[in-house]
Order: structure tokens, then C-alpha cells, then sequence
């Protein structure tokens, strides 16, 4: 028999709304990185709601969750999850896996600064090279000098987090992002997991929804910064080779609070491939036109927003109601009492 490769899910959710983010008022929009900001009021709702959809898709429960190192980021994951297993046949991830490598993009010497302002010319650049500097796979932003108070501060933050000061950065680009800590990441960590959670998932517990050289592989959930996670898009779909998608995730914007979806496999050679499984988006309300369909992403770039997957039938909720789950969470009256694994730091 040959053994086929597992294609693993994985649900890919930026934070949400931060108090640099610029959604609410008088929270003017801030070049953040690696500064460690809290979630505003609006965020907090945003964690919720996210993990209040994952319930509606997800039945057989997420595998592993993964998110950086922020502060953002793990309140993200944090109340995500308390809400996602606030449901009767919901359970918490089995493992867990905060990691730096996560991260957000590092934007050197512009956190900090106000967006607006920097492209006004307040600090010496202008609008169209502040774009290249967001959205250019290859624009590295201005750096952080070693005197400047900011880098002195990080280094204490992060020296012993990243193994040496020299591994804390200083400004990256995106190819910078992917290469140097994203794809080590995935090898080392996520992948792994997602393999070993495939070795142990029952085929009969799940619909089998590949075929052909593929087995249903394992679901995570990646909890991190729209950068980093452009940046893991980038990977899975090889964008450095295929200029047509990589000018794609130049231009797409990842929400705060609009979870997506990308399917993937790791290939013999160690190359990741991403799956394209549009053929089996079309769900019942979609079909009955009750909701607009977005414009279909590209081959070459297959990531769906979570809502074009369809959702669980009330049949197959009722029919998990009746199997016992070794990983089921105990639900509490008052869900703030609601306890939560604490999310370990496990860097490799």
C-alpha cells in the first residue's frame, strides 16, 4: 500500500483589534511589531466571536493551537478558545504552543510612530514608500539603531526568549520573516504536530474529504499578526517562485477578526504544498443565494475566509452529542470561572 500524505487544516487568525490598531476612537492606527500592546475592548469581542464561529465548523475539535509570543496575540487564543468550548461538543486543543517565531514582522524604526504620520512626511518618508515598506516581500524598513532606547528595551524583553540579542531584530522584511523564522517554525513545531495529530485521528471520526495520494491530516489553529501570517502564506504557496501569487499576498489585507483557511501537505522533498479544495465550498445557503459568495481566490494562492467553508448540520451536532470525548471540557455556570490550559511557551 503507499502511504499517502497527509493534507492538514489550518485556520489562520490574526488578532484581534489592538489598542494601536486604530479601531476604535481616539486609538489613532500605529506601527506596532514587536511592541507588546494589549487587545482593545473591540479585540476582545473579536477573540470571542472568532471562536464562537469555529464551534459552527469545526465538530471533531482543533488539534493544536499555535500563536507568538504577544501579548495581542495570546489574549487572542485565549478568549477565542473559552468561547469555542463553551459549546456541548466542543474540545480544547491538545496542545498548545506559544512561539516567538510567530511574531509579528519587526518594523524597526517606525514602531511606535503613527501611520498617518509617517506618510505625511512627518519623519522624512512619504506615502508611496511607506506602502513598499507594508506590503513589498522584499522592502526591509528602516532599522533600529543599537543605541536607540527602543532596541536597548527589546533586547532586554527578548534576548533570552529568541536564544541571543542577535536573534532579536532589528527591522525585516517579509522574505525575511518567512525564511528566517517562519519556515524553521513550520519544520521544526507545527508540522510535526499536525503529523503526529494525523497518526492519531480516527478515519472514521472524520468525513474523509481527499482523496486520491491524500489523507485527512490534522487541524491547528494559528493565532498571530498579519504579517506573520502573510509571511506563512507565502511559504505554503511558494509565492518567491510564482510571481503572480506573490503579487497577490502583496496586496490582500488580513483582518482582524475574519478567520481564514488554508489546507496544506508537506511533500517528500521537505517543500510544502498548498491544497486547493474549492471545489468543495459550495455550501446549502450559498447555493439558496441567501449569502454573497466572494470572488473566488486564486489557484495559486488557495486561502478562504472561514465563512465560505460550509458549516456542521444540526444531524451531526446531534450525533456528537451522543459519542464521549476523552478531551471534553467541563463547563462551568458562569463561564468567566471557565478554567483554561495555561498556554505553555514551548520554544524549540
Amino acid at each position: 500500500n503507499i502511504k499517502k500524505i497527509p493534507v492538514h487544516t489550518l485556520i489562520l487568525c490574526r488578532h484581534g483589534d489592538s489598542i494601536w490598531n486604530g479601531g476604535q476612537p481616539g486609538t489613532p492606527e500605529t506601527f506596532t511589531g514587536w511592541t507588546d500592546v494589549p487587545l482593545s475592548q473591540k479585540g476582545l469581542m473579536e477573540a470571542k466571536n472568532t471562536g464562537r464561529e469555529l464551534s459552527s465548523y469545526y465538530m471533531h475539535g482543533i488539534d493544536a493551537l499555535f500563536t507568538s509570543t504577544l501579548t495581542r496575540a495570546v489574549q487572542t487564543a485565549h478568549n477565542c478558545m473559552w468561547a469555542y468550548s463553551d459549546k456541548p461538543f466542543a474540545s480544547h486543543p491538545q496542545k498548545f504552543v506559544s512561539d516567538y517565531r510567530l511574531n509579528e514582522r519587526h518594523y524597526g524604526a517606525l514602531q511606535g510612530f503613527v501611520k498617518a504620520d509617517v506618510e505625511s512626511g512627518k519623519y522624512g518618508h512619504n506615502a508611496a514608500l511607506v506602502k513598499k515598506w507594508r506590503r513589498g516581500w522584499y522592502e526591509i524598513p528602516p532599522l533600529l539603531d543599537d543605541e536607540d532606547p527602543r532596541r536597548k528595551e527589546e533586547v532586554r524583553l527578548y534576548a533570552d526568549l529568541c536564544g541571543g540579542a542577535d536573534n532579536v531584530p532589528r527591522g525585516e522584511s517579509l522574505e525575511i520573516v518567512a525564511n528566517n523564522r517562519i519556515r524553521p517554525f513550520l519544520n521544526e513545531v507545527l508540522t510535526p504536530i499536525m503529523n503526529d495529530a494525523a497518526s492519531r485521528r480516527s478515519s472514521k471520526a472524520i468525513n474523509d474529504d481527499v482523496t486520491g495520494n491524500y489523507a485527512v491530516g490534522g487541524t491547528g489553529l494559528v493565532v498571530a499578526h498579519a504579517n506573520s501570517l502573510r509571511a506563512l502564506i507565502g511559504v505554503m504557496c511558494n509565492v518567491e517562485s510564482n510571481n503572480l501569487a506573490l503579487k497577490r499576498l502583496e496586496t490582500i489585507k488580513i483582518q482582524t477578526g475574519v478567520p481564514l483557511v488554508l489546507k496544506y501537505c508537506q511533500l517528500a522533498d521537505g517543500s510544502y504544498k498548498a491544497y486547493d479544495f474549492s471545489p468543495q465550498l459550495v455550501s446549502e445557503d450559498k447555493m439558496n443565494g441567501s449569502v454573497d459568495i466572494i470572488t473566488q481566490p486564486s489557484p495559486d494562492l488557495p486561502v478562504w475566509p472561514l465563512s465560505c467553508i460550509p458549516k456542521i448540520s444540526n444531524k451531526s451536532i446531534s450525533q456528537s452529542l451522543r459519542k464521549e470525548s476523552p478531551f471534553k471540557v467541563p463547563k462551568n455556570k458562569n463561564p468567566s470561572e471557565q478554567k483554561m490550559p495555561v498556554i505553555q511557551k514551548d520554544i524549540i
